[in-house]
């Protein structure tokens, strides 16, 4: 596309790397953090809690996605349905979360704290409160560049492509928030400041912030 600088087309290139093949990507993160990597079927709707434990939640689209990431998936969490496509037998950890949305905000606590349990329990040491509201503010910055970038697509209607864009969103199912944060705000040209996050908000606890999201 004209007028895009070479920073620009740099990420959009690694974007499409990431896209096609995230093996490389998932096995450098592991080799640099030794932390874990969590297969998500589907993809869960507190990927903060994942995260703040050390782990990285991958939310898998299809059997191909599966054949890319063969022997990366260190545990798995899905619903307590079969999953949409046969997965790996093999004993790793497995957590059922469950689809059905919860009837109060206390069931969902219930089902936050369950998860947070099992997640601290994988990656062998817990998540501190600095490191949930850490992970929110992430995601809700990686959320804002996402919105971001769908603006200025639809704006201005050649500035990607539509397998460039699609590369660009899909490469955050692979990548750590921050990361993918990193990309878009390159991307943009734009910085990434983190999102705000409502003042006293990070005095309270971020598991009831994360409950009240299922609800």
């Amino acid at each position: 596309m004209p007028g895009r600088g070479r920073v620009v087309l740099e990420a959009v290139r690694f974007a499409a790397a990431v896209a096609s093949s995230p093996s490389g990507v998932l096995t450098l993160w592991k080799t640099a953090t030794g932390g874990s990597v969590v297969g998500c079927l589907p993809a869960t709707p507190v990927p903060e809690l994942l995260h703040a434990a050390g782990l990285l939640p991958v939310a898998l689209e299809s059997e191909e996605d599966l054949s890319l990431l063969s022997g990366r998936i260190d545990a798995w969490m899905a619903g307590p349905d079969p999953p949409p496509f046969p997965v790996s037998r093999e004993t790793v950890p497995r957590f059922a979360f469950p689809h059905l949305p919860p009837g109060s905000v206390e069931e969902a606590l219930d089902r936050v704290e369950a998860l947070a349990e099992w997640a601290c329990a994988v990656a062998g040491s817990p998540a501190s409160e600095g490191a949930l509201w850490k992970s929110i503010r992430a995601h809700e910055t990686r959320r804002s560049l996402l919105a971001a970038l769908d603006e200025r697509c639809a704006r201005e209607t050649a500035f990607l492509g539509t397998e460039e864009r699609r590369d660009i969103v899909r490469a955050g199912i692979f990548l750590p928030p921050e990361a993918h944060s990193r990309l878009l705000s390159t991307i943009l040209g734009i910085g990434r400041d983190a999102a705000p996050i409502p003042p006293g908000e990070e005095k309270g606890d971020p598991l009831i912030v994360l409950a009240r999201r299922l609800i």
